[in-house]
């Protein structure tokens, strides 16, 4: 079996297109109901097909966490959590509609294919995530997202917070987990879509006549965490080692940035974000990370949040404060902070002043739908790089993106060229950082 991959990395975020339609359909109905006689209101109607038949729905007694970050769902009262071991489902006696035995994925990857897990007459579309740093067998790989569908007396679906599928409707949803990210109405459904930073997401999918939640798919592609292995506090000397700069530099590819009107050189501690007012937001990042590894972290500042990958530089699994950010971004839509690079390249700043800017700097173009981008790249591997987005209309910089995991950052920072830094066992691969 061949499987289409993707490596895991990147962090644009999606732009979102808000859509109030189901906001104003709710408002309107609370009217209407507020209009209704008395007389109405006294008569005895029985329940619609539809709502007779959702409760009927037999819920099991399960231990489900109350915060849908937490990647729980239960199938027949048995209680899942993403990303969960193909091999667990295998032994609950979920079988694959595919043959996988002989199909790899490769390290820090995911499959952009679902496959059909099949227990009985009960169905589930998966995909697999493999967050280790080598390849492995599809069958030793996760579970990282699951595709549930309510079938009229089909499997129980529970979710968090008290939510069951072909029961629960928008309200009960948004009352569970908050306002979503997204919310808008396509065709005869509704759509919500609630994010915890990168590569953890959660869709519902409601009919729009009667909102009942119909499908959910829930994306958690994250290393799972485990306790089995003890979180150093001790702070890396890639860390420790770290001096921020004071200002600008004109080669872009030195990786000063001045992001929140502050400088930092990329990587950059995530504890010198902290120190600029930035907050580790707890629910979408990552509690720690392996040595040697890539992990996720979301910052907030003003309101603003920072989608950034890390890596450990250290021998130990650490805490993510210590950890250093490798990619930051900033533009008009999404992640409005301001950012600037090189010799004061500036969102906002003309595509003619840009490229005076950018002096004998080599960059590569690339048409896009909305503009351009140029891409000035640190080597050959180009996994390390700066990117200025161009809209073509405006000619206007609308999009700045530094990203910078060099294996080995110790030598680079301090000349240290000891053996323990040449030695290739201690540099992990920046495939997160590729697309």
């Amino acid at each position: 079996m061949k499987v289409n991959q993707q490596i895991l990395g990147g962090v644009r975020v999606k732009k979102r297109m808000w859509a109030l339609g189901i906001v104003f359909l709710a408002f309107a109905a609370g009217c209407s109901l507020e209009e209704t006689d008395e007389t109405q209101e006294e008569q005895v109607m029985e329940l619609p097909e539809s709502e007779a038949e959702r409760s009927e729905i037999e819920e099991y007694e399960v231990e489900l966490s109350e915060n849908l970050y937490d990647f729980q769902f239960a199938l027949n009262g048995k209680v899942w959590t993403l990303p969960s071991p193909l091999a667990d489902w295998q032994k609950d006696g979920w079988e694959s509609s595919d043959a996988i035995e002989d199909t790899e994925l490769e390290a820090e990857s995911y499959t952009t294919e679902g496959m059909t897990l099949k227990k009985e007459k009960d169905l589930v579309t998966v995909s697999m995530v493999n967050p280790e740093s080598e390849k492995k067998a599809l069958k030793d790989c996760y579970v990282g997202k699951a595709e549930l569908q309510w079938v009229q007396d089909g499997q129980v679906i529970q979710l968090p917070g008290g939510i069951t599928m072909g029961k629960s409707v928008l309200n009960d949803v948004l009352e569970a987990y908050g306002t979503p990210q997204d919310q808008y109405e396509e065709k005869e459904e509704v759509y919500l879509t609630y994010e915890y930073g990168m590569y953890k997401e959660a869709d519902f999918i409601f009919d729009l006549e009667n909102e009942i939640l119909q499908r959910a798919v829930l994306t958690n592609y994250r290393e799972p965490e485990t306790d089995a292995e003890t979180i150093s506090q001790e702070v890396p000397r890639e860390t420790q080692a770290y001096e921020a700069p004071t200002g600008f530099s004109e080669n872009p590819l030195d990786f000063v940035v001045s992001y929140g009107g502050d400088f930092y050189r990329i990587p950059a501690p995530v504890s010198g974000f902290l120190e600029h007012g930035w907050k580790i937001d707890e629910e979408s990042s990552d509690t720690s990370v392996k040595a040697g590894r890539h992990g996720y972290v979301t910052l907030e500042k003003d309101g603003q949040a920072l989608y950034a990958v890390v890596k450990n530089y250290g021998e130990s699994r650490i805490p993510v404060k210590n950890c250093m950010v490798t990619n930051v971004s900033g533009d008009f839509d999404v992640t409005k902070i301001p950012i600037a690079v090189g010799n004061s390249i500036t969102l906002g700043m003309s595509e003619d002043d840009m490229k005076i800017r950018l002096g004998g700097s080599t960059y590569e173009t690339e048409e896009e739908e909305t503009g351009t981008a140029y891409s000035l790249y640190a080597d050959e591997t180009k996994k390390n790089y700066i990117r200025i987005f161009v809209d073509q209309d405006l000619k206007l910089v609308r999009e700045i993106e530094v990203s910078n995991s060099p294996e080995q950052l110790l030598e680079e920072m301090t000349g240290d060229t000891d053996e323990n830094q040449e030695n290739p066992e201690n540099a992990d691969s920046s495939a997160l950082m590729g697309e």
